[in-house]
C-alpha cells in the first residue's frame, strides 16, 4: 500500500443502495503548481475456466502444432485471448507439458463494469497532510462481494467494487501518485415473505419392502445469516406409518457455485457439502414434533450471489436416514431451504500517527456526477 494515501470506510460493509462514507487521507511530499485530483468507484464482474485437453502430438514432427502458439507451461500467456466475442480462432491456443500436448480452451462470463468519477479538486497544491470525507453513491441492484480461485488456477471469478484516489498533473498529461482500496457490498435480500419459508419432505414410502411411510418437514426462523452465526431450525418427524426406526436426521449445508459464460452456458464448479451436523432419530410408530436444533455455519463461506455470470448458491439440507437393509432402494426423505449468505468484514483501522493535517482540501464529497460504462477488465 502507498503510504501517502490512506482510505478509511465508515462501515466494513455496504448494504446495496446506500453510500459508502469514509474518508482519504493524502500526503503530499512536494508542491505542485497544477494538480487534480480525482476519486473513483469502480466494479468488475467476470467469471473465467481455463480448460485442456489431451491432444494428439509427434515430437518428432514439431509443425503439427505451428511453435508461435505452442506455450511452455512456465509461462501461461492469455494476450491473444479477448473477453469480447472474437473469431474462435483467437481463443484456440496450446500448451507443451513434457512431450503432452494441451490445447487451452477459455470460457468467459462477462459483465459491463460501472465507473463512477468525480474531481475533487484542481489547482496549486503545497506539501502536507490533507484529508477528505467522501459519500459514494451505490445501485439497488448490485451484487453482494465475491471472489473465487480454484486451488490451481483453472477458474476464476470475481464481483468486485474498489475505490481509487489518483493525483494526475494536467500539464504534463501524467499521473504522479494513484492508489485502490477494496469495498465490500452486501446485495438486497428477497422480500421478508420470501424469507420466512417452510419446507417439508414428501411422505415416501419404501420400495419392495412395503414398511410404511416417513414424514419429514422444517423451518428456520429466517435465512438471511452472516458466516459464524448461529441457524436455528425447527423440524418434525413423523414415523408413526413406518415399520422402520430411524436413526438418525442428518442437516447438512451445500454450496453450488455456478459459473455462466457468454454463450449462456452453465457449469458447475463446485457442489460441495461444507457442514454437516447428525441430529437424534426416532423409533418406528413415534413421532418426534417441532424439535429445536442450533446449527452453526462455518466462518469462511463466500456472500451469496446470484447474477447472469456468477451464482453462488446455499442449501439447508436434512435428510432421515434408517441405518437398515435395502433402505437404499427406497427415495430419501429429504427437506432443503434455500439460504442467503451476507458478506461479512472485520472494521480496518489505519495508523495516523505523525499526520498533521491541513486545512485546505478538507472537503466533503457528496455525489458522483459522472458516470460512464466500460467492457470489464480480465486479469490474467
Amino acid at each position: 500500500m502507498n503510504r501517502n494515501v490512506l482510505f478509511k470506510f465508515y462501515d466494513p460493509v455496504t448494504l446495496a443502495g446506500d453510500q459508502i462514507r469514509g474518508e482519504c487521507y493524502l500526503r503530499i511530499t512536494e508542491e505542485i503548481p497544477k494538480a487534480q485530483i480525482v476519486l473513483t468507484f469502480q466494479t468488475k464482474m467476470y467469471s473465467k475456466i481455463i480448460e485442456k485437453r489431451q491432444i494428439p502430438y509427434d515430437q518428432s514432427n514439431p509443425q503439427m502444432i505451428p511453435e508461435k502458439l505452442v506455450e511452455k507451461t512456465q509461462r501461461i500467456q492469455v494476450t491473444l485471448d479477448s473477453p469480447l466475442r472474437q473469431p474462435k480462432q483467437t481463443q484456440k491456443k496450446y500448451e507443451l507439458n513434457g512431450e503432452i500436448m494441451y490445447r487451452v480452451i477459455r470460457h468467459y462470463g462477462t459483465h459491463e463494469s460501472f465507473v463512477y468519477t468525480q474531481e475533487l479538486y484542481t489547482g496549486q497544491v503545497k506539501p502536507g497532510d490533507y484529508k477528505f470525507q467522501f459519500s459514494i453513491p451505490t445501485q439497488y441492484n448490485m451484487s453482494s462481494s465475491f471472489s473465487y480461485k480454484s486451488e490451481d488456477g483453472l477458474k476464476q471469478a470475481k464481483c468486485g467494487y474498489k475505490v481509487t484516489l489518483r493525483v494526475d498533473l494536467p500539464d504534463e498529461a501524467s499521473t504522479l501518485m494513484m492508489e485502490s482500496a477494496d469495498v465490500f457490498i452486501n446485495g438486497r435480500v428477497t422480500s421478508e415473505g420470501e424469507q420466512f419459508r417452510q419446507c417439508e419432505g414428501n411422505i415416501v414410502q419404501y420400495l419392495c419392502l412395503n414398511r410404511g411411510t416417513v414424514e419429514l418437514s422444517l423451518k428456520l426462523n429466517k435465512n438471511n445469516f452472516i458466516p459464524g452465526e448461529q441457524i436455528q431450525v425447527e423440524y418434525t418427524l413423523d414415523n408413526t406409518r413406518s415399520q422402520r426406526s430411524i436413526s438418525r436426521v442428518e442437516a447438512r449445508l451445500i454450496n453450488k457455485i455456478t459459473f455462466i459464460d457468454d454463450d449462456e452456458i452453465e457449469r458447475i464448479i463446485e457442489n460441495i457439502k461444507v457442514f454437516q451436523q447428525n441430529l437424534g432419530g426416532v423409533n418406528s410408530g413415534q413421532k418426534l414434533e417441532r424439535q429445536n436444533a442450533s446449527l452453526e455455519i462455518p466462518k469462511n463461506l463466500r456472500a451469496t450471489i446470484k447474477t447472469s455470470v456468477i451464482r453462488n448458491q446455499y442449501f439447508l439440507q436434512m435428510e432421515a436416514i434408517a441405518d437398515a437393509f435395502l433402505t437404499w432402494l427406497s427415495v430419501p426423505v429429504v427437506c432443503q431451504i434455500p439460504i442467503n449468505i451476507q458478506e461479512s468484514q472485520l472494521p480496518h483501522k489505519i495508523n495516523l500517527e505523525g499526520w498533521n493535517f491541513l486545512p485546505i482540501m478538507n472537503v466533503s464529497v457528496n455525489a458522483f456526477s459522472n458516470l460512464t460504462v466500460q467492457q470489464s477488465f480480465i486479469p490474467t
